[in-house]
């Protein structure tokens, strides 16, 4: 048991040794590239069969999550939590226009996804083989 600001400083210090082991370095750390797709982290840019996407910065901010997250299954509140930051407020259809938004964008055949797939009755994940 220790007091808030003691927290913080505790926080703080582990933030500030992860960021010195762990420099973003190069192009490797900086730019996610998948199948047909290319993530930029630093410039929040996405090209898809070598066109660049326009998104939003939730958008990019979803894509992105899903994207460091291969292959693992999501619930919509634990998106909704992580890209938002934000107590989930039970309305799926704000999370579900932006996947639809997003597969529209970065999908060959939005009706039949590639990248974003939907886990029914759990959530979403994104394509291992991507």
């Amino acid at each position: 048991p220790f007091g808030i600001n003691e927290l913080m400083a505790r926080v703080n210090s582990l933030i500030r040794r992860y960021t010195t082991l762990n420099p973003v370095t190069g192009n490797e750390a900086a730019t996610m590239l998948l199948k047909d797709m290319v993530i930029d982290k630093i410039n929040r840019t996405v090209t898809v069969q070598n066109l660049s996407v326009d998104l939003t910065g939730k958008e990019f901010d979803l894509l992105l999550f899903l994207a460091s997250n291969k292959g693992r299954v999501f619930t919509k509140k634990q998106l909704y939590m992580q890209v938002w930051t934000e107590e989930y407020d039970f309305d799926d259809n704000n999370l579900m226009a932006f996947i639809s938004k997003l597969r529209k964008k970065i999908e060959p055949n939005p009706e039949q996804p590639f990248y974003i797939q939907t886990v029914r009755g759990v959530g979403y994940r994104f394509n291992k083989e991507a």
